[in-house]
């Protein structure tokens, strides 16, 4: 081959890798694009990832365990609570996705619409008192002694003020084998149910 042929050869493989790399680039930059503006600089990153796990709930991908599906939905908690949120327009999707995780009953008693605006009062009210989610933490998760399709999975959640608020999430097997979240109940710091008043 000649000289002249090597160099088209070469000038060539240069401007398809740089093709390849601007093309990289221009779709990392419209799928940045796609939620950076939703959430909160500080917490871009992170909350970035935790909405692409939300956004991942679906019947076809549901979760296999209790402990997997309470990890679920907590994690729409930290976005919806932990202060992460700038554009609260994509709040919908997060309790769309969140609800797959409940149980008939549940959705039945709380209709979405119902459910959005408690969420939005709760983090106008967040934002207001600078208080905020900061962890949460998932314990193993425990099968009823005298029922295999029925479990209970612990949970602490800790605020940026230093406070620990501690659940226990009932859970059963559905007919279709789906660990679906039945209900939820406040304890104290041992998981003994607090009494609502």
């Amino acid at each position: 081959m000649t000289k002249k042929g090597n160099n088209i050869i070469g000038i060539l493989f240069i401007v398809l890798v740089v093709c390849i790399l601007v093309g990289f680039f221009a779709i990392s930059m419209i799928k940045n694009k796609d939620t950076a503006g939703y959430f909160n600089k500080n917490d871009n990153v992170v909350a970035e990832s935790i909405y692409e796990k939300v956004m991942g709930i679906s019947e076809e991908n549901y979760p296999i365990t209790p402990e997997e599906v309470v990890t679920l939905y907590t994690e729409a908690y930290k976005l919806l609570y932990g202060d992460k949120i700038k554009d609260t327009s994509i709040v919908p999707n997060i309790l769309e996705k969140q609800r797959i995780l409940l149980s008939d009953e549940i959705l039945t008693n709380n209709p979405i619409e119902e459910q959005e605006k408690n969420v939005l009062s709760s983090m106008e009210n967040i934002k207001n008192n600078k208080v905020r989610l900061t962890s949460v933490d998932v314990k193993p998760v425990m099968y009823d002694p005298g029922d295999s399709n029925v479990a209970y999975v612990k949970v602490d959640k800790k605020d940026n003020l230093f406070q620990t608020y501690y659940y226990l999430y009932y859970l059963e097997r559905q007919p279709d084998e789906k660990w679906k979240i039945t209900g939820w109940y406040n304890t104290d710091e041992n998981y003994n149910i607090i009494e609502q008043e």
